[in-house]
């Protein structure tokens, strides 16, 4: 059987963040080669600070060529930032930034560049693409990246701040992170603290080739397919924190990887298929896991699993809610390996519904081989959630 490529444990999460991000730190005060303030308006982009080297502009195109901390703001309805392919030790803060790029990503991280993307304490920044931003649907687009922020193969980005920002995907994903390549190096793509807002209509939210970890931060997230997908590791919180708050409010599936950790958290999801789901159709014989060790899970589906891995699924701690379609097909808890909980479980209120399948009462401690499946058919609020 296939080895798993990278098995990260959540408790190690926080660790493999290698670009590091403070998400109080002021633009001001980082240590860095170089310090540049830019401004976006239609037409072009300014620039001020202590070095004209180090960037590149070429009318609404802003190109970073070397390390140091870039400050962004203004607005622009046909611009793009990019950081240079194997360019090291870059932070771009985004400090009041509206920008949309037309045939191509709003920021773009090089192959084997280091990144770190933060969004400035109090404010709010937009970013958004067109539908020109999609390859499949315009071929003779060359310079289309199918993501409004694309991180490449290779390439180590921390996406961070307290700040707010809104990401509006017309072309195809959200957020897309390349793959690790013997060429380019380890791909990693970190998110944490900031306030992240995501609007996919045409496909993944965020979409990660090779390792993900959402760490904290608060994000809300509507897609027409994947909320959060990873193809091979998908961490969520860290043991010992917090964690993210996350409210799926519409997608396909919710959280998916081929390794899928879930150790701290809020989570919320409304899926019209999986709401967590250990799978990868392009991988075979591979060891596919799902382990929930802590956070709190709250996750309706109108016409697919609750939980569904292709492999094992185990859940050693945390607070599970799983509302599913009431049909044969589809199950709170799903996996073609083994199901390992805790020794047992206690029956908590919920809110008002038929149980279709169980007999227990509020307070009852149940033997875990005594549960098979819970369903619950659910009236919708006035917001049309269960």
């Amino acid at each position: 059987m296939m080895k798993k490529l990278l098995p990260f444990l959540c408790a190690s999460a926080l660790a493999l963040s290698l670009t590091a991000c403070a998400g109080t730190i002021n633009n001001s005060t980082a240590d860095t080669a170089s310090n540049v303030t830019f401004t976006f308006t239609g037409s072009g982009v300014t620039a001020a600070g202590e070095t004209d080297t180090g960037y590149e502009i070429d009318g609404t195109a802003l190109t970073i060529t070397s390390s140091g901390t870039y400050t962004v703001s203004g607005s622009c309805a046909d611009g793009s930032i990019k950081v240079k392919k194997g360019t090291t030790g870059v932070t771009l803060v985004l400090d009041g930034l509206t920008l949309t790029s037309e045939n191509t990503a709003a920021i773009t991280c090089g192959k084997s560049s280091e990144v770190t993307i933060l969004v400035s304490n109090g404010t709010e920044n937009s970013l958004s693409d067109t539908e020109q931003n999609n390859d499949d649907n315009y071929p003779e687009n060359e310079n289309a990246e199918n993501a409004v922020i694309k991180c490449k193969d290779g390439s180590l980005v921390t996406l961070c701040g307290d700040g707010e920002l809104t990401i509006t995907a017309n072309g195809k994903n959200g957020i897309k992170s390349g793959a690790t390549t013997d060429e380019d190096g380890e791909a990693l793509l970190t998110i944490r603290d900031l306030t992240l807002n995501i609007d996919a209509p045409v496909n993944d939210a965020i979409n990660a080739e090779q390792l993900l970890n959402v760490e904290s931060g608060t994000l809300t997230i509507d897609a027409a397919d994947d909320a959060i997908h990873c193809d091979l590791v998908l961490n969520i919180g860290a043991d010992g924190t917090d964690g993210p708050t996350i409210d799926i409010t519409n997608c396909c599936e919710g959280l998916e990887g081929a390794e899928l950790n879930v150790c701290s958290g809020d989570i919320t999801i409304n899926a019209s298929d999986d709401c967590l789901n250990a799978a990868n159709s392009d991988l075979t014989d591979y060891d596919f896991t799902m382990t929930i060790s802590g956070g709190t899970i709250d996750a309706y589906s109108s016409a697919g699993d609750g939980f569904d891995s292709n492999g094992d699924l185990t859940i050693t701690g945390g607070t599970v809610i799983v509302w599913t379609a009431n049909t044969v097909d589809n199950e709170p808890l799903d996996a073609d390996g083994t199901i390992t909980a805790a020794d047992t479980y206690t029956v908590k209120p919920m809110v008002k519904g038929t149980v279709l399948t169980a007999d227990f009462e509020v307070g009852d401690t149940v033997n875990k081989g005594n549960v098979r499946h819970l369903r619950f058919e659910l009236p919708r609020d006035d917001a049309g959630r269960r």
